[in-house]
């Protein structure tokens, strides 16, 4: 006689964080441009299994900061009923950023970072602005930020989000407003002291891209609002050329206690 056993193959679901990134959104352009593309990403966060614990939002959240812009972005992002968590891009003000977005009130001019629990996974995300200049900068408090911050939970997997990519990319129109490469060097120093980063994550470029960082996966999220142009020529006179690429966003869940990033695209 054979007996027939039925097991149980569905365990826990992954803990799961939805990425957006460059929004640029420009306030009062309810129902087209950025606005509406955002809209169509907003409704397929809204249909992913399981859904996700929070959304991070890794710069430009605005193309020209201002209450209405913040505002706009924040009532967009709302039918999600997850909380939201957001760093600045260099599109962004930090003060008008952090009055609607957090994560608490700080002295004008403070760079906005944060370190949040997401189920079992760490989100920290780090300020890579520098007031009136497109490239990047973090600098010494905030890498002293981002040493002791790390330092506090050296066991929990953690997934690091900042703005500006720690890496060059190839494409030239993007990397000459790159994170500065003092800081760069600097960054990779600290992260080899903190195993736990399990991946970085970042946005800037538009467009999809992996490479590694520190030993570590990294992650460049695309944008819901346009998709750069893939070139890699050599040259210096290039300008921002918007492709016809879809859109997308990112998912990063906590698979069996590794990371893992997906990319969805918008059409």
């Amino acid at each position: 006689m054979t007996v027939s056993q039925s097991h149980d193959t569905e365990g826990a679901s992954p803990a799961t964080l939805v990425q957006l990134s460059d929004l640029h959104i420009r306030a009062g352009e309810d129902g087209r441009g950025p606005a509406e593309r955002l809209e169509r990403a907003v409704r397929r966060v809204e249909a992913l299994q399981p859904r996700p614990q929070a959304v991070l939002l890794s710069g430009d959240l605005a193309d020209t900061p201002s209450r209405a812009a913040y505002e706009q972005v924040y009532e967009l992002l709302a039918p999600l009923g997850v909380p939201l968590h957001a760093i600045p891009g260099n599109h962004d003000d930090r003060d008008l950023l952090r009055a609607r977005f957090g994560p608490a009130p700080a002295q004008a001019g403070t760079r906005v970072h944060f370190a949040v629990e997401c189920g079992p996974m760490r989100l920290v995300g780090c300020d890579s602005t520098r007031p009136g200049d497109d490239a990047g900068a973090l600098g010494d408090e905030e890498m002293s930020w981002l040493d002791e911050t790390l330092g506090e939970q050296p066991d929990a997997p953690t997934l690091l989000a900042l703005h500006h990519p720690p890496v060059l990319t190839g494409v030239r129109v993007m990397d000459a407003i790159a994170l500065d490469a003092e800081d760069r060097g600097a960054l990779e120093a600290l992260l080899g002291g903190h195993p736990q980063v399990q991946a970085i994550t970042c946005g800037h470029v538009h467009t999809t891209m992996t490479t590694t960082f520190a030993g570590r996966p990294l992650l460049i999220c695309p944008s819901t609002n346009s998709t750069v142009l893939l070139d890699l020529r050599a040259r210096d006179d290039l300008r921002f050329v918007a492709s016809d690429q879809p859109q997308g966003f990112a998912v990063h869940a906590l698979v069996d206690g590794r990371l893992v990033s997906h990319v969805q695209t918008v059409e």
